[in-house]
């Protein structure tokens, strides 16, 4: 399974804009408290110099480059070419690889990781894509004691992503599958996962993630 050739194209042609275009939403779906969810999962993720990050789906490198500052070692994916032009403008320190989510990860990826995080990324795919994804992440590229955070476009349950949508009807895309953090924690429960959430904007939340039962390299 592949992403969308068409998502590719919309993304590269994204890339020129997004840094722009994503602050003009305060107060507004689906961008509501960006940078504000993005300190969370940073202060959440709890980092200490020298650590491996790895960002899955790291965009124009705006999550990535608050790791770096924090003097880790990061290790960004995207299936994005233009993304990844952009965020290596900003940050020639991180390792940057093209990689598609749904496919083959990048096979230069080193090992495991103290913390994987993702930002505004997750919320393209069905809930059942997302665990996929989350398994993969936690059991082949995770340390036993590491943590995944996963910042995304996400409300505190089903009932209130509805009444989102009815009250964001013209700016919800019916092609994305924005979180609700009721069915997720229950889910992730079942996946062997500890999960918690916290919602930072009206439509932002993180979730912060380990493994009941810690996991080894199985590549």
């Amino acid at each position: 399974m592949k992403t969308n050739p068409g998502r590719e194209q919309l993304f590269d042609r994204w890339a020129a804009e997004y840094d722009r275009i994503v602050p003009s939403f305060s107060g507004r779906f689906p961008f509501d408290g960006y940078e504000d969810v993005l300190d969370a999962l940073v202060a959440t993720a709890d980092t200490t110099h020298g650590m491996k990050v790895l960002d899955l789906g790291v965009g124009t490198g705006n999550l990535t480059e608050r790791f770096v500052r924090r003097g880790c070692t990061v290790w960004g994916v995207d299936f994005s070419v233009s993304m990844l032009e952009k965020a290596r403008e900003k940050l020639p320190r991180a390792h940057l690889l093209r990689g598609d989510l749904l496919g083959e990860w990048p096979l230069e990826l080193p090992g495991q990781f103290d913390r994987i995080v993702s930002a505004y990324v997750l919320h393209e795919f069905d809930l059942t894509t997302k665990m996929h994804i989350l398994r993969k992440a936690a059991e082949t590229y995770l340390l036993p004691e590491g943590r995944l955070l996963i910042a995304d476009i996400s409300f505190p349950d089903v009932r209130k992503r509805t009444a989102a949508a009815l009250r964001w009807a013209a700016e919800w895309d019916k092609d994305e599958h924005y979180w609700a953090a009721d069915e997720t924690l229950a889910l992730l429960e079942r996946e062997d996962f500890s999960a918690v959430y916290r919602q930072v904007s009206f439509c932002g939340g993180l979730f912060s993630l380990r493994r009941k039962t810690p996991s080894f390299p199985n590549r």
